[in-house]
Order: structure tokens, then C-alpha cells, then sequence
């Protein structure tokens, strides 16, 4: 039996659900409008110590894919959802249980058209999940989450003729598994990895990773970015073009909620071109800052027009806000990654 569960968010606001929680839990409380996909969202890195709240009803639906997962666990605070409807495969868990194998709670049963509403009009906000009414402890997430969801010691995938070296700020699987599949060896460092030990390691082209959290913490790896810059084409996704910014002196700034799920219209500067991209951050670019960088925006968002994407020529770097191995589209936006690869060949060529 699943007990009554309230999720309280910090200015007071109460919604009440089902589910099985052990201790009280507190994240940030965002929200997803991804209609399927509900295990990658789940395992996806750069929600760490965020309550996810999911708009499309149909989570479990086809339980647990537990072989195209994007982490390793649930990264996750805590999942929310209008009704679970749990059925599974051959292939896959049934979703509650495998939730609770990992201990991360699964609420159900909540009103998320509301809690919805509520942080489009106020801004994402801390909430505490609790078997009463409690106002959040928290007043912010921990600044520095990459820590917690990087690698911890170098790993190689794939046995192919280019060398991506890849910076681990918290990489979704599918990233790797797309590298793999074009014919590239991913060695993945730990996000502490300097720069030298990165060149030195033979490696043809570097991806700087999506993660969690305020990219304005990260100095270490900005520093370390910045040394790689211009040795190496470079390739940096959501976060990792967030990082990019800031290695060549740009800023970031906080949306009021975010872009998450798999219908974010987004448009190409160049060709003028408009495709559909899976989002999932928090901060972005801020344009004002671009001045002087030697960034030039490649790409924009056409909901409300911030920066989705940059690139210095000078440099042989790009990076993009959104997730180029996601399939929204379904595959509008993998060019991005052919791309980089030729680019990659290029350069080796020369």
C-alpha cells in the first residue's frame, strides 16, 4: 500500500500524491514535456537533485529499458507523475520496482497540470517531499553536482580509427553509444582530468559533456577548457557549450524554468533551417556577453530566442545547447555529429 505523499515547494504551495518514500527528500522541481523516453529522462545526468515532474500521463507504460538507459542509475531526486500505468516486456522492469531497487521514490497520483502551471509562472523552486507538510530545509541545489556524476577513472568504448577524448560533466550514454556507432573510440576522462593529461593521451578531437547544475561553479573545468582550446576540434553539448562560453569569457544566466523535453524548436542561424531538438538545461548563453569572445551564435531557440549554439572558427570549436543523440524528430538534429566526425578526419588528414 503506497503511502500519502505531500510535495511542498518553497514558497508554501502543497500537492498530495502516493508513493513509497523512506526519509523525507528535497531537489529543485522541474519539469519534463518528453511524451515517451521516460527511462532516459530518469538515468539523464544533468537531472541530478532535481524532482522531476513529467507532463504526458503515460510513465510506465513499457516499463523499463534498462539496455538503453542514459547513466547507470537514476540520477534523480525523485519522480512525479498524474498516473503510473505500469506494464513491461520481455526486455524490460516493471518501473515502480526498479525505482525502488534504486531508491529514488516514485510519486503518483499528483496533480502535475498545477505544479506545472505553478513554475511557469513563478520560476523552477525548491520542493520537499514528506509524509506531512513541510517547507524545503534546502534554499538552492549544492553548486557543484559534476563531481558526483563523473566518471571516476578513465574508460575506453569503441576501437575505431578517431580518437574522441571525452570530459565527463556528467555524458548520457546515447552520446557514447552514437560515437561508437560512427566508426570512433570514446575515452572518456573524470572531469578533473587536466588538460595536458587529455593531449597527451593521443586523443584526435575533444567533446566536452552535457551535466547538472550552475555553470558558473565550474572553474576548474573552465580553466582546463580553456587549455584545450584551438589543440583539438571541440565539440561541446548542453553543458558543455554552456562551458565553452566561458572559456572564451562569455557568461551564463539562469531561465526562469528551463527547457526540458523533446519538442524544443530550434533554429539555424546559417540555413535558416528549423528542427525539433531534446532539451534538457536550466541555464544558457547569455548573447549580451558574446562580445569580444570570438563566438559567433549558430544556433537559436525559436520559443524565446536564447542562444542554442555557438562556434569559433578560428578555434575549430562548436557546441550546441540541445542533445543531437536524442530523436525527437526523430533524427533532426544527428548531423551535428556526422559533422563533427568529418571534421574530425579532416583535421587528421592535414
Amino acid at each position: 500500500m503506497k503511502d500519502r505523499v505531500f510535495l511542498t515547494l518553497s514558497d508554501g504551495t502543497v500537492f498530495a500524491g502516493r508513493g513509497d518514500i523512506s526519509a523525507p527528500t528535497e531537489g529543485e522541481v522541474v519539469f519534463t514535456t518528453a511524451s515517451c523516453g521516460y527511462p532516459q529522462t530518469l538515468t539523464d545526468p544533468s537531472f541530478c537533485g532535481q524532482i522531476v515532474v513529467f507532463a504526458f500521463p503515460p510513465i510506465g507504460i513499457y516499463g523499463v529499458d534498462t539496455d538503453r538507459l542514459e547513466g547507470r542509475r537514476p540520477w534523480l531526486t525523485s519522480a512525479v507523475c498524474t498516473v503510473a500505468d505500469e506494464t513491461k516486456n520481455g526486455r524490460s522492469e516493471h518501473l515502480s520496482s526498479w525505482m525502488a531497487k534504486n531508491g529514488v521514490p516514485f510519486i503518483d497520483g499528483m496533480d502535475t497540470r498545477q505544479i506545472i502551471l505553478k513554475i511557469r509562472e513563478h520560476g523552477s523552486m525548491m520542493g520537499r517531499l514528506d509524509t506531512a507538510p513541510n517547507i524545503p530545509e534546502m534554499k538552492d541545489l549544492p553548486r557543484d553536482m559534476v563531481t558526483k556524476v563523473s566518471c571516476k577513472n578513465v574508460e575506453t568504448f569503441g576501437d575505431g580509427d578517431v580518437v574522441i577524448g571525452l570530459m565527463d560533466y556528467g555524458v548520457k550514454e546515447n552520446i557514447i553509444r552514437s560515437f561508437v556507432a560512427r566508426g570512433c573510440k570514446v575515452v572518456r576522462f573524470p572531469n578533473t582530468t587536466n588538460a595536458e593529461k587529455v593531449l597527451s593521451s593521443d586523443v584526435d578531437a575533444i567533446l566536452l559533456s552535457n551535466g547538472p547544475g550552475d555553470p558558473s561553479v565550474l572553474d576548474n573545468e573552465v580553466k582546463e577548457i580553456r587549455a584545450l582550446l584551438g589543440k583539438r576540434p571541440l565539440l561541446g553539448v548542453c553543458l558543455g557549450n554552456q562551458l565553452l562560453a566561458r572559456a572564451c569569457g562569455a557568461s551564463t544566466h539562469k531561465l526562469a524554468f528551463g527547457h526540458r523535453g523533446a519538442n524544443q524548436p530550434v533554429v539555424d542561424v546559417k540555413t535558416g533551417k528549423g528542427f525539433l531538438t531534446s532539451q534538457n538545461h536550466q541555464y544558457a548563453v547569455l548573447e549580451d556577453s558574446l562580445d569580444g569572445t570570438g563566438l559567433e551564435i549558430a544556433f537559436r531557440h525559436l520559443g524565446d530566442g536564447t542562444v542554442e549554439g555557438l562556434v569559433d572558427r578560428e578555434r575549430s570549436a562548436y557546441s550546441v545547447q540541445f542533445h543531437p543523440e536524442a530523436s525527437p524528430g526523430p533524427e533532426d538534429a544527428s548531423y551535428i555529429f556526422d559533422e563533427f566526425v568529418e571534421r574530425i578526419r579532416a583535421h587528421k588528414a592535414v
